[in-house]
């Protein structure tokens, strides 16, 4: 599967990927806020293998993608899409982006896409997630991307967007 954007591919996750997904995956200023522990050269095999694995299942409720840049093909992230919920049509997302493409717009652009596909592709009706209160550059991508803080908990900020939402301001998106 893959996404294009204007300046970006998302694509799915191949063996060929590791040493990118690494590189960005094993920056401790990269995983800082993020639950889990850097990256190990196993770990990142394993997890590609992984996605790998979920790309293929159907229905298919895990969308943990490489994001690459359309002019070179550089892996520069990833982004997830985890339908929790198929039955109510709930998701929630993550991204990752190896420091030499911060502040450049790519996560909001991935996102955006991300949320297209969700909404207008999946048929979603809810994405949400959260981020560490200390995070500002991770509040500020899901408030562009139209995301609605819904409130603060245990050091967590958690943010949504309904369907609904999404689709009265598309055009705010890009669309």
């Amino acid at each position: 599967m893959q996404l294009e954007t204007k300046r970006l591919l998302i694509r799915d996750f191949t063996a060929a990927d590791a040493d990118a997904v690494y590189a960005y995956g094993s920056d401790p200023a990269v995983v800082r806020y993020m639950d889990f522990p850097r990256s190990t050269p196993e770990g990142t095999r394993a997890h590609i293998a992984r996605c790998i694995e979920l790309a293929l299942a159907q229905p298919r409720r895990w969308y943990d993608m490489a994001i690459a840049l359309r002019a070179t093909g550089e892996i520069i992230g990833g982004i997830a899409l985890d339908v929790f919920d198929r039955e109510h049509g709930e998701a929630a997302f993550s991204y990752l982006l190896n420091r030499s493409a911060w502040g450049q717009g790519y996560a909001t652009e991935a996102l955006t896409e991300m949320v297209r596909f969700g909404f207008a592709v999946l048929g979603l009706q809810r994405i949400a997630d959260s981020c560490d209160v200390e995070n500002t550059a991770s509040a500020r991508v899901m408030e562009k991307c139209g995301f609605q803080l819904e409130g603060e908990h245990d050091g967590e900020r958690r943010y949504g967007l309904s369907a609904v939402a999404w689709q009265a301001s598309a055009c705010d998106f890009g669309m």
